[in-house]
């Protein structure tokens, strides 16, 4: 199975160019499933929900989408805590924690937005008890040769120096349960910075921003390519580099009496089907 892992589109803040080559590569490269991890939108704006609309209608693939924490309205208040997902709803799709099943995967979106916290950066996400619930009955019955994959926005892991960001809130409880309902792979955002690790036996895989000008230093656009089955998985981030994507660092993953770690250093499979 072929996967593009985009993040953080941040439509308001888009770079024209780098959508229209995004969905020119999407056309190249042929994946059986385009996976957005939230952030489409700069401040929720209805314009802005209308160019994500537009940027989604244009993929031939399908795609399986949930938001992120700039989904949700900064400044209009009653709309946040009173109607957070309404437009979300009308341009974009009913759900915010979308189910896809292929042949070969199966793919679950937990929304880790929140309309507040206890806490003064409101762009932190968490996960309930209802979500990890969720993720242990639905994959309880799924066949075992298919891969298991969580989609959502914030990160459950960081390196050193992305670690002031936070990673979601009760984190090690789901990845516990994460364990032992058999998840392959967790992808993510939020902090625009790519990166694919091993943890709890887990592959945690974030993408950076792939079309925003909210770059951070040393890190381009950028979306990930994900080649493989249950057994052997490899992710090439595709960067940005002047005026088209390219292939570039590729790691590899074998999965080993139900636990996933890094394989030797392998060539990236990242020609068209």
């Amino acid at each position: 199975m072929r996967i593009a892992h985009l993040s953080d589109l941040h439509f308001g803040r888009d770079q024209h160019q780098v959508a229209d080559a995004i969905i020119s590569q999407m056309n190249q490269l042929q994946p059986d499933l385009v996976i957005i991890s939230g952030d489409l939108t700069q401040n929720a704006t209805h314009e802005e929900f209308q160019a994500a609309r537009r940027f989604l209608d244009q993929l031939q693939q399908p795609a399986h989408v949930i938001p992120g924490n700039h989904d949700l309205s900064p400044t209009n208040l009653p709309e946040r805590f009173l109607y957070p997902w309404r437009k979300w709803q009308h341009y974009i799709q009913p759900e915010t924690e979308p189910t896809t099943e292929t042949e070969d995967a199966k793919i679950l979106g937990l929304n880790t937005a929140r309309r507040m916290g206890w806490y003064l950066d409101w762009s932190r996400g968490r996960l309930n008890e209802q979500q990890m619930q969720r993720v242990e009955n639905e994959l309880q019955n799924t066949q075992e040769e298919k891969l298991r994959i969580v989609v959502a926005h914030h990160p459950f892991w960081l390196p050193t120096r992305s670690q002031h960001r936070k990673l979601v809130g009760s984190r090690d409880e789901a990845l516990t349960i994460f364990d032992q309902a058999g998840v392959d792979l967790v992808l993510g955002g939020h902090i625009h910075l790519a990166f694919a690790q091993t943890l709890q036996g887990v592959v945690i895989s974030h993408a950076g921003t792939t079309t925003s000008d909210r770059l951070i230093p040393g890190q381009p656009n950028s979306f990930n390519l994900i080649d493989g089955n249950r057994q052997r998985l490899t992710i090439t981030e595709w960067d940005w580099q002047k005026n088209r994507f390219e292939a570039g660092k590729t790691t590899g993953f074998l999965r080993q009496n139900g636990e996933w770690q890094h394989s030797r250093p392998v060539e990236s499979p990242y020609q068209p089907n």
